[in-house]
């Protein structure tokens, strides 16, 4: 069990939610189609969670290797950034490199291998996704050079993903999903940006390029989140109002409360700071929250936790929304 915990840990399964919510759009919208299967729901999902915990992992191998190779000792690596976990396990040799080599192979090779087994069954056209997947996961890790970090991310958590993985489940493509997938690339844009806010002054120092360092403020930043959250919602309205999404998708509507939130706590992380952290069950999960307060990182676990519950609910919301 202490294996498993560990394993979490190293490749950041807490942030799974971002692709179980894109799963929930998946088998919302390709249960409709006579080719549906739920072992292959199943298997899809396998493979996209794999993907996420690979990529989270080589992401902090990429950062320790870079330190390494700025003549920093494995043991004093620290990384700008509140939280304290960030590559724990590596750094303290709880997983060997040569370990964390392996287990990212193993996080690749096992989608990999479902891939094919989703080409023999939907067609080649799998093989575009599966490169249009792997380009931008490559990219990833020098995206921010070009302020195309979140972007990335949201092109892979959104259109890629969703239409890709209805592709594979039904062998079909649909336009209509394809915009519902732009409304998840602005949530998931949400919780990037979200983060990248609250790192504002570790981003300038470590010369990381966001949206946020581009927009030039925090104030300009906080605008700037308040429009992507508006885009969430105004793409599933024109939906409706075009009588091309079903009106229930209007669910997403019940997420409100959490973007009101959300956004005034972060003009406050702005203006303020000093405030305090009260959670409350219709802004969301607030796991391990004792936990949180002691390691005294509670104002950005706060905010986090809210702009990852909108990404996610929003999500749950429109799948219901679209089965009904």
């Amino acid at each position: 069990m202490e294996k498993i915990k560990n394993l979490f840990e190293l490749t950041r399964a807490y942030a799974l939610g971002e692709t179980f919510a894109s799963c929930f759009i998946i088998l919302a919208y390709s249960h409709f189609s006579n080719k549906f299967s739920i072992f292959n729901f199943i298997i899809l999902t396998v493979a996209l969670c794999c993907v996420h915990l690979g990529a989270n992992l080589f992401d902090d191998y990429l950062d320790i290797k870079m330190k390494l190779k700025d003549g920093t000792p494995l043991k004093d690596i620290v990384f700008n950034s509140f939280i304290p976990t960030k590559a724990r396990l590596i750094i303290n040799e709880t997983f060997s490199l040569r370990q964390t080599e392996m287990i990212i192979l193993l996080l690749f090779f096992i989608p990999l291998c479902i891939g094919f087994y989703f080409t023999y069954i939907s067609g080649f056209k799998i093989l575009i996704y599966m490169l249009l997947g792997g380009t931008l996961a490559l990219f990833y890790p020098i995206a921010p050079r070009y302020y195309l970090g979140e972007i990335v991310i949201g092109l892979i958590y959104g259109p890629l993903m969703i239409t890709g993985g209805h592709y594979a489940l039904t062998g079909e493509f649909s336009y209509n999903l394809l915009f519902i997938s732009i409304s998840i690339f602005f949530t998931t844009v949400t919780l990037l940006h979200t983060d990248n806010l609250m790192d504002w002054e570790f981003d300038i120092k470590e010369k990381r390029n966001t949206l946020c360092v581009l927009s030039g403020s925090k104030e300009k930043s906080l605008k700037l989140l308040k429009y992507i959250i508006i885009a969430s919602y105004f793409i599933i309205v024109s939906g409706v109002l075009l009588k091309e999404f079903n009106p229930k998708m209007l669910y997403v509507f019940l997420t409100l409360p959490i973007a009101t939130k959300l956004l005034e706590s972060m003009k406050d992380y702005i203006n303020i700071k000093d405030v305090k952290f009260k959670p409350r069950w219709y802004w969301g999960f607030f796991e391990n929250w004792k936990q949180i307060e002691e390691l005294n990182i509670a104002f950005y676990m706060f905010r986090f936790y809210l702009a990852r519950n909108f990404s996610f609910f929003f999500a749950v919301f429109a799948a219901i929304g679209i089965v009904e």
